[in-house]
């Protein structure tokens, strides 16, 4: 039992060692790495966004694409005139 012992540990060892020398061989010295940094000029400064692009008053609030002139919104940011009218 013992001599088995021995056998498997030895067995072991030397395939670490032959794993290591193989990995080696084919992934070759391992090289320094340069990281680059990123200038982080970050202020709390906050705008307010573009109307034209940012509707607020809607549920959500993107824009809505209308075709033509609008001129009156709801609560929700829809355009209320006489075509929107008509379709409800």
């Amino acid at each position: 039992m013992k001599k088995d012992l021995t056998t498997a540990i030895g067995t072991a060892l030397i395939g670490a060692i032959a794993a290591f020398f193989i990995c080696n061989l084919f992934l070759g010295e391992i090289q320094p790495v340069e990281f680059k940094t990123v200038n982080s000029n970050i202020t709390t400064n906050l705008t307010d966004p573009n109307p034209e692009l940012f509707n607020y008053k809607a549920l959500n609030p993107t824009v809505e694409v209308y075709v033509g002139d609008c001129d009156e919104v709801n609560q929700y940011g829809e355009c209320i005139d006489e075509a929107s009218q008509e379709n409800q």
